[in-house]
């Protein structure tokens, strides 16, 4: 039976007798500690004082905690900081709006017990932390101090950052300053941009204080949806902006919708990042309807990379009558191209499935099997479209591939293409020009005999994390 909607329930439970209801609740929290948890934070509801206390008991058992969190762990430890965030936003902001920025600010200030004590390789511990500033940002907006306070106090914040992760106080600053305030930080920052580059420069260019502002400037330009704030602070230091500059130029201006102060930054030449700027171009020229440039821009691109993206890309800014010479052309230039598999997905996508089918059978061993961001979801649209022939070439490329590399975290994800190429020999599906599928298999098991992790996959006896740091061979 499926799940009611939220609203569904909601209604339920308001037809409810509170009685039941209550006997409902004492046993959930009987068998569940968070639903204990907040139940006892509901009885502090009249009292944000000890609601607080307890949020900061919290808080400080975490600070002050030796526990090491690895990748694995990083991640629940992570989420378990944004509902503590949560918990405090939701139970204590509307109450104590004052005591709540005061543990957004302490949760802000202990980033270095989190960041220190974890593996934050997925970035949930930063994701945190960027949470708690725009928690700070609210929460501050609530409190009835003057405003003239708070900027002094925002950068504070920001200049004892060690890690990276507060820059959201200053890219999400308006949550709290309004545009006035948020000038008067930029003209702050610029005053000590001027000061910093009249300082003595080195032999290894500007200062590193340089560098910083610049980066505080560029996330106030973010706050204040003004991309000369960024340009104006990257210009101060290098007049002659490369390609990266001015890449991050023109995605800004486009990003509140200025094309034509985009095009500014698009012209000539950026070497190995030139499809990057003709992409760029292409975006700002079909905002302002010149789709006559843009279109040749984005057929070229097209024409070099064959991909999905830039095909629809290009028919984007077609006019309809010339989208089926556009399809056309695709099909014929997968047909010539040299990597079967980016030539049987633009195929299946223009809905060529026979020629795709037939693009992969005509020369199985050109088709990378380390390609398994591309090859999986060939695959599984080869089965959408029932091409079981084609399947079985990417399933069989990946399984090889991954054997030969006796890439043990993978195990798991092989032992799966096994099961489903077996499946796919089940219909009884012809496979020529391909080998028998009896041959195939013969071949696997008597080249990979003793990757003994592998086959214990394959027999259901082993679990994808156990192959998690094993390599056999």
């Amino acid at each position: 039976m499926p799940p009611k909607p939220a609203d569904d329930l909601e209604a339920f439970l308001k037809r409810q007798d509170p009685s039941m209801l209550v006997g409902v609740l004492v046993e959930l929290a009987n068998d569940n500690e968070v639903v204990q948890a907040r139940l006892a934070r509901l009885q502090l509801a009249d009292r944000p004082n000890k609601l607080a206390a307890g949020f900061r008991k919290t808080l400080t058992a975490w600070r002050r905690s030796s526990k090491f969190f690895s990748y694995r762990e990083a991640g629940e430890f992570g989420r378990t900081l944004e509902a503590w965030l949560e918990q405090v936003d939701l139970e204590l902001s509307p109450k104590d709006p004052a005591a709540a920025l005061a543990l957004f600010e302490s949760f802000i200030e202990a980033d270095g017990a989190f960041f220190e004590r974890a593996d934050d390789s997925n970035g949930c511990i930063g994701d945190a932390v960027r949470a708690a500033c725009r928690h700070w940002l609210q929460a501050a907006a609530r409190c009835e101090s003057p405003a003239s306070e708070w900027p002094g106090r925002l950068v504070k914040l920001v200049s004892d950052d060690q890690y990276g992760a507060r820059e959201e106080l200053l890219r999400r600053a308006e949550l709290l300053l309004d545009e006035t305030a948020l000038r008067e930080l930029v003209a702050q920052f610029e005053s000590r941009m001027a000061s910093a580059l009249a300082a003595p420069a080195s032999s290894d260019g500007p200062p590193h204080e340089v560098f910083k502002i610049s980066a505080a400037l560029s996330l106030l330009a973010e706050a204040l949806h003004d991309p000369d704030v960024k340009v104006r602070a990257v210009l101060s230091y290098s007049p002659q902006p490369n390609a990266v500059q001015q890449k991050a130029f023109a995605e800004a201006y486009l990003e509140v919708d200025r094309p034509t102060d985009a095009l500014t930054w698009l012209q000539g030449h950026w070497g190995h990042m030139e499809d990057t700027r003709q992409n760029l171009e292409s975006d700002a020229l079909g905002r302002l309807g010149r789709y006559g440039e843009s279109a040749p821009i984005r057929q070229r691109l097209f024409e070099r990379s064959i991909s999905v993206f830039d095909l629809h890309r290009w028919l984007e800014h077609l006019p309809e009558a010339s989208r089926h010479e556009a399809m056309e052309r695709a099909r014929q230039l997968a047909l010539g191209h040299d990597d079967p598999a980016t030539a049987a997905t633009l195929l299946l996508d223009i809905g060529a499935d026979e020629a795709a089918e037939a693009t992969l059978l005509a020369e199985p061993n050109r088709i990378r099997g380390d390609n398994y961001g591309a090859l999986v979801p060939l695959a599984q649209a080869l089965k959408t479209h029932q091409r079981l022939r084609g399947e079985a070439v990417i399933y069989r490329a990946l399984l090889t591939a991954i054997l030969t590399r006796a890439y043990a975290r993978a195990y798991g994800h092989a032992a799966r293409y096994w099961a489903r190429l077996q499946e796919i020999a089940a219909t009884g599906v012809g496979l020529l020009p391909l080998e028998s599928h009896e041959a195939f298999e013969a071949a696997i098991r008597s080249r990979h005999a003793r990757k003994s992790a592998f086959w214990a996959h394959v027999n259901g006896k082993r679990s994808d994390h156990a192959d998690e740091d094993e390599r056999d061979g």
